[in-house]
């Protein structure tokens, strides 16, 4: 479950099994993938596209005021 705020949603997730073999012993990898509704999707893509954005804007401010010294 994911907590925002006050409200509790569900999120389900997609469970990807595998066997792999390592230093001769067979191990059993789990993957777990979370399955988001459109809605979710584009609201963690927005998020997601905001933080780069602000980590660009912080580079990208960063060199220009470089370059303006030099």
């Amino acid at each position: 479950m994911e907590r925002k705020g006050d409200c509790i949603t569900n999120i389900r997730y997609k469970k990807e099994t595998e066997i792999v073999t390592f230093q001769g012993k067979e191990i059993t990898l789990e993957n777990l993938s979370p399955v988001f509704t459109p809605e979710q999707e584009a609201a963690k893509r927005r998020e997601l596209e905001q933080q780069l954005y602000d980590v660009f804007r912080k580079y990208a401010d960063k060199r220009q005021n470089e370059e303006a010294g030099a």
